[in-house]
């Protein structure tokens, strides 16, 4: 169905506002969250929503419903079924994995998912307080059953990782600026193999997004990571020697 000519000036001029004010932000700033989180828990009429915001936003809604909202709902959903499954498949054993490896306790309330039809480059992202992860149905990396349960553990496992990463901020102390992303690295190494040694209990061969990761992105990282926490996954040692080990092997380099 084809947008009528008010429909498209409509639409037009909300895509330029997002072009010019929102596309280039981080979707973890501040002032991003806090319109995330308006639009989730509040609606347009927060103040996080600035006025031109909200009304081409007012403005734009009934036309995606008219025109998009069906589909895209449809995809999502058809995501969800799937992927659900593959948790409810795994989360026995990995939930209490990924309490013991981040030496945190997973969430004792819901914690909100949206699932939607685009989304980051990375397929998704959490904020924090309260904790609330967004994944698309169509990321290319997300079409992988297996790979978007890695995904969804791995976006909550972003509260988890807190104390980890303080602790290796303090150990990093002035090289912190030198590896500002290190602590994600080893959240995606210590959820990847959560994940690996799960599906390799099932017969069933898992290769975990931070292969892919450390071969285009921390290639650097790949050998003191696995070194240093590849014994840990197996019981071997604390989070803390795991920590001095990988900031030692850095420091040499």
């Amino acid at each position: 169905m084809p947008f009528t000519p008010e429909e498209r000036d409509a639409w037009d001029q909300a895509v330029r506002y997002y072009d010019r004010e929102l596309a280039s932000k981080d979707l973890l700033s501040e002032g991003m969250v806090s319109i995330k989180y308006a639009l989730v828990h509040t609606g347009l009429d927060d103040a996080a929503i600035a006025p031109a915001l909200r009304d081409v936003l007012r403005a734009a809604l009934p036309i995606y419903r008219r025109h998009f909202w069906a589909e895209h709902d449809r995809v999502n959903r058809a995501w969800i079924a799937v992927v659900a499954d593959r948790l409810a498949t795994l989360a026995p054993e990995a939930i209490p994995r990924l309490e013991t490896l981040y030496a945190t306790p997973w969430f004792t309330e819901p914690a909100r998912a949206d699932i939607v039809w685009v989304g980051s480059w990375a397929g998704g992202y959490t904020t924090d307080r309260p904790a609330h992860a967004t994944m698309s149905s169509t990321h290319p990396g997300m079409q992988d059953q297996w790979l978007a349960a890695e995904t969804v553990f791995h976006e909550y496992s972003h509260i988890l990782v807190l104390d980890l990463e303080k602790r290796l901020a303090a150990a990093l102390g002035d090289d912190l600026t030198r590896h500002p992303v290190l602590w994600h690295a080893i959240q995606f190494y210590l959820t990847g193999e959560v994940m690996r040694a799960a599906l390799a209990r099932r017969s069933i061969a898992f290769t975990p997004a931070s292969a892919g990761l450390f071969d285009r992105a921390w290639p650097q990282y790949r050998q003191p990571i696995a070194d240093a926490w590849g014994p840990y996954v197996q019981g071997r040692g604390t989070m803390d020697d795991a920590i001095a080990k990988t900031v030692a092997a850095l420091r040499t380099k």
